[in-house]
């Protein structure tokens, strides 16, 4: 297999939770403590973590490839006991908060933060620090001085992220024509199969001629469907729904096939479905029949993107769409062509006005080792828009990945892989955790940096003034700027709010994080020695879930989308390391008589969950146990009818980011408790105490938009200076409600 394949050459991430950061907590705590026993054991793991460190570097030189290699397992232990140890300093942090919690109102009372339990797990760390420090005796592994190197991480958002259809404009006109060609015999619907290779630029072809079609009105309708592996007709209708009338389809086949029925009566339509992977012809046949029942007029189109031929060939034996399909072979670009590629990407993404000549002729030879593949010539120019120096350019030229076979799917992952290689080790981790989306997912920006804060990847240089979510904003920005990200969405005043991955770039990233990524459907079974830490569930627990309790209780995200609350319950007692929960479910609208479903109470038990999502169209109570998330950063609702114990929300102190779009919306009261606020989507003013206006003057911090609404209850001029309107520079969007 590709992924397989490019794996081996992967080597384990860089230890960062035993970085500086950990050693500063452990030394926080120990000088914090109110115990000389538990003096001695925070003494000892801050110790070890220093020894320790110093012996992580001459361990990643000397470890080899293969997966019983001594120094590599010993690094594997070591990866497994730096999680644990994040995770007892966790729970200190987690019992300071809830002493502060219980004790607000109080006077001043000192109070131990540590309890048996954490005492205890300190002792068997260090037991196991032990064990590690004499097996590295035994390996010959140095303490070397460890002096880490500052980040050089770009300063200014990057201009780039949108797919250009570089040398594809005789494809785009070619294809429109077949199109033109096809809809003059008269089809009910007719089109064209785009095939090629990973890399080679036919999502992008496909959506030039998605956008021309809608800009020049050559279709009523067009929709956009990115199919992936998961081929699945009633999807696809509901996308097209989603496209062609709005709002959110019928959860009733029969009356979504009678909907578009009549949207389409007199008008004829474009469907794009990119990335299909499906061999299997009654499914096809199964989309032809129900697509059948739809067509009340001829010349539709259908343009399809596929790595397989195959499906191409299977397609065109479709019920409805025999003698009416063709298929359009992409052409690999040309060697001038990919060096226009780079040459773009590095001018685009330094702001230079050219590049040397000495730097050219390397760039070249580079161009020519891309395969005609564009999606590795941009990646490459990312990664040479970092480097001003000739030696770098050639050190990536002479990379060894080069000559893989690029025909066979391993050439274009291993020449990204060049590209990952080069990335700072902590921007290692922000990649590859965006294997838990899927394919072609689009990813909110603002919710992957919150994704990146709760797992605790964004360090902060010593002595930096930036927060954690501006360090987030300057690791996106890096990973855009080596074209890892792109198809960006802006705002009118610049600002990102979405993007995508390419679904090859995508594959690396699944490859790169193999062992901690996992994504959990109906049949599958996970090795209770699996090394899984992050889990996405598409399962609707109609059959029980098999997963072993030790990976649950490692897990540090969980993604649900089918049956969440039944999904949720079987697992929560056992969720011990969880800090990303996400409930996204989205199938059908929310009803007042549909059932409500409750979450388990062992939510609260959550102690290290920094991001909650629950973003789906269904009807939920949360337990009172949810304000003991003393942790929690993050909490997002969108589309739910949402009951949950608002009145208790201060006691949530480590809150950043409460992000509501969805109704109703509760009066938060006493907010102004929770000065670290940077989002807040709304704010209702009340007539109760802390319901007030004033409530909103110490959120200094609050950042993008905000919406205040029933400022009918504010009484005077005085009162509402108090909000301080005038210190929340950071706010882009201000909207102001009054109800009669």
């Amino acid at each position: 297999m590709i992924l397989d394949f490019v794996a081996n050459f992967i080597l384990p991430p860089v230890i960062e939770a035993l970085g500086g950061e950990a050693i500063s907590r452990a030394y926080r705590w120990c000088t914090a403590s109110d115990s000389s026993d538990h003096e001695a054991q925070l003494t000892s793991l801050r110790d070890s973590l220093e020894i320790i460190q110093s012996m992580i570097h001459d361990a990643e030189r000397k470890q080899g490839k293969e997966s019983d290699d001594p120094v590599r397992l010993w690094l594997q232990h070591l990866q497994r006991l730096a999680y644990d140890v994040e995770d007892v300093l966790d729970e200190c942090d987690y019992e300071h908060l809830r002493c502060r919690v219980e004790t607000l109102g109080e006077k001043k009372r000192k109070r131990s933060s540590f309890t048996s339990d954490i005492v205890d797990k300190i002792k068997d760390i260090n037991m196991r620090f032990d064990e590690l420090k004499e097996r590295a005796r035994v390996l010959n592994l140095e303490s070397r001085e460890f002096h880490p190197t500052a980040m050089q991480l770009p300063k200014t958002d990057s201009v780039l992220g949108d797919s250009k259809a570089f040398g594809r404009g005789d494809d785009i006109e070619g294809i429109l024509g077949i199109l033109d060609d096809l809809r003059e015999k008269q089809y009910l619907v007719s089109g064209v199969s785009i095939v090629g290779m990973g890399g080679l630029g036919k999502t992008t072809v496909a959506r030039s001629i998605y956008k021309k079609a809608k800009e020049e009105k050559r279709y009523d309708l067009v929709a956009w469907v990115c199919v992936s592996e998961d081929f699945n007709e009633e999807t696809i209708l509901r996308e097209m729904h989603e496209h062609f009338m709005g709002g959110v389809p019928p959860s009733s086949i029969n009356v979504l096939v009678e909907g578009l029925a009549k949207e389409l009566e007199k008008k004829t339509f474009l469907l794009v479905l990119d990335d299909v992977w499906n061999k299997d012809r009654s499914r096809w046949n199964d989309f032809s029949n129900r697509l059948s029942r739809i067509l009340k007029t001829t010349r539709n189109s259908i343009v399809m993107t596929t790595r397989d031929k195959k499906v191409a060939s299977v397609m065109m034996e479709m019920n409805l769409t025999q003698n009416s399909m063709q298929i359009y072979k992409m052409r690999k670009l040309s060697d001038d062509e990919c060096w226009l590629i780079i040459e773009e990407t590095i001018l685009t993404s330094s702001k230079q006005i050219s590049i040397s000549s000495n730097l050219k002729n390397i760039g070249v030879e580079i161009a020519k080792k891309c395969g005609g593949l564009p999606l590795a010539a941009t990646v490459i120019g990312g990664t040479l828009s970092r480097e001003s120096q000739t030696s770098e350019w050639k050190a990536i030229r002479d990379k060894d990945a080069w000559n893989l076979n690029s025909e066979d799917g391993n050439g274009i992952l291993s020449i990204l892989k060049i590209s990952f290689d080069r990335l700072p080790p902590p921007l290692k981790k922000c990649f590859s955790y965006c294997s838990i989306f899927p394919k072609d997912f689009v990813i909110n920006k603002d919710d992957l940096v919150q994704l990146w804060m709760a797992q605790g990847y964004l360090h902060q240089p010593n002595g930096s003034s930036m927060t954690m979510e501006e360090t987030g904003d300057t690791y996106f920005n890096y990973l855009l700027s080596n074209s890892l990200f792109q198809d960006v969405d802006r705002t009118s005043y610049g600002d990102i709010i979405y993007c995508k991955m390419h679904d090859v770039v995508h594959d690396l990233a699944l490859a790169v994080s193999k062992d901690e990524t996992f994504i959990l459907k109906a049949g599958c079974k996970i090795n209770e020695n699996a090394s899984i830490l992050h889990l996405r569930v598409k399962h609707d627990a109609s059959e029980p879930l098999d997963i072993p309790a030790n990976i649950l209780q490692r897990l540090r995200s969980l993604f649900i989308e089918e049956k969440v609350d039944a999904v949720f319950n079987a697992m929560a007692s056992n969720l011990k390391s969880l800090r990303s929960l996400k409930l996204a479910e989205a199938e059908f609208p929310i009803s007042r008589d549909a059932e409500i479903k409750k979450l388990d109470p062992a939510l609260g038990e959550l102690k290290h969950l920094r991001y909650f999502d629950i973003s789906n169209r269904r009807r939920y109570v949360l337990p009172e146990s949810f304000c003991k998330l003393y942790n929690l950063q993050t909490f997002r609702q969108h589309n739910s009818d949402l009951e949950w114990p608002h009145d208790k929300i201060t006691s949530l102190l480590s809150l950043r980011h409460i992000c509501f779009l969805s109704y109703p919306r509760p009066i938060l009261r006493r907010i102004g408790h929770l000065t670290s606020l940077r989002t807040l989507t709304f704010f209702l003013v009340g007539m109760d105490e802390g319901g007030g206006i004033e409530e909103l003057g110490g959120l200094t911090e609050l950042r993008g938009e905000l919406e205040i609404g029933q400022l009918q209850h504010v009484r005077s001029k005085s009162e509402a200076t108090k909000a301080n309107l005038k210190e929340k520079t950071g706010i882009r969007c201000l909207q102001l409600e009054w109800q009669n």
